[in-house]
């Protein structure tokens, strides 16, 4: 049965240890929300939350006896919920600030409180309301004959019952590539494509790439190809209809993607009033 394929951090699908560059983990946190799963979102945001939580309620227990009212001295549990309480300002009533170093306490946890909760608010606001393109592409891209000429094809299908507005397509392959004086490098050449926009995507699109003299895979065979590393990006951008907003989507292929003289499976079929378009075969050759 179809699934969609994960999002992908990473359109080259290669991994990248990044050398040299000094990052700290609270730079740019912004993107390292968005970018995070909504669960890793929210068991990071629960473990600081708590470790907060913790240092207060370690200020609260240092203040020994009678600095909350009706708890423990002796219990760090107690002071944990009072810290929980006034940081949340839930304030059941039960503990109370018992000394003028717990209410000193109290006024910063409460606004330690105020400000998390307020910027949680708005990370997850932010993460929420970000425009995403649900766009399934297939797992192979193949090379056949098309009209005669040698091309490579892939497809891809929007996943949702809406529809992206003026769709774009853009396809590189990268591959190795030596100069004249011994330098070996990774270069990325565009992919002119037959079709490389339309009005309106909502079903399916199959992007084609004529193989032929002006191509940069021209005179490659499937040994000369995996050879050079060969890899195929594509990335598609459009406005979704329902949000009024920019939208994209990538995928890329290696040479282990790339399948020779095989075609994509129909996936559409018409009974002259309806069209309808079989998922399951969305990835299927033959």
């Amino acid at each position: 049965m179809f699934q969609r394929q994960p999002r992908m951090q990473n359109p080259f699908r290669v991994k990248v240890k990044k050398i040299g560059l000094k990052k700290s983990y609270f730079e740019d946190i912004n993107h390292r929300v968005l970018a995070a799963s909504w669960l890793e979102f929210f068991v990071y945001a629960t473990v600081l939350y708590m470790g907060v939580n913790a240092f207060f309620a370690f200020l609260y227990y240092m203040g020994g006896e009678g600095s909350i009212i009706n708890a423990d001295p002796q219990s760090y549990w107690d002071a944990f919920l009072f810290s929980f309480q006034t940081s949340t300002t839930i304030g059941y009533g039960h503990f109370l600030p018992g000394s003028s170093y717990t209410h000193a306490v109290v006024i910063l946890d409460t606004v330690t409180g105020l400000v998390f909760v307020a910027i949680t608010t708005g990370l997850a606001f932010g993460k929420f309301s970000r425009p995403t393109a649900k766009v399934i592409f297939s797992k192979n891209c193949v090379v056949n004959r098309f009209h005669g000429e040698r091309t490579l094809m892939f497809r891809l299908a929007n996943a949702r019952d809406s529809h992206i507005a003026d769709a774009g397509l853009e396809v590189a392959v990268v591959m190795k590539q030596d100069s004249p004086e011994g330098d070996h490098m990774q270069r990325i050449y565009d992919l002119k494509l037959i079709r490389s926009h339309t009005p309106v995507f909502f079903m399916s699109w199959t992007g084609m790439h004529i193989i032929d003299e002006k191509s940069p895979l021209y005179n490659l065979n499937a040994k000369d190809m995996e050879e050079k590393n060969v890899r195929v990006v594509v990335s598609m951008t459009g406005i979704d209809d329902w949000t009024a907003q920019s939208v994209h989507a990538n995928y890329s292929y290696n040479f282990s993607d790339i399948v020779f003289n095989k075609k994509f499976k129909d996936i559409l079929s018409s009974d002259g009033e309806e069209i309808a378009m079989d998922y399951s075969l969305f990835h299927e050759l033959k």
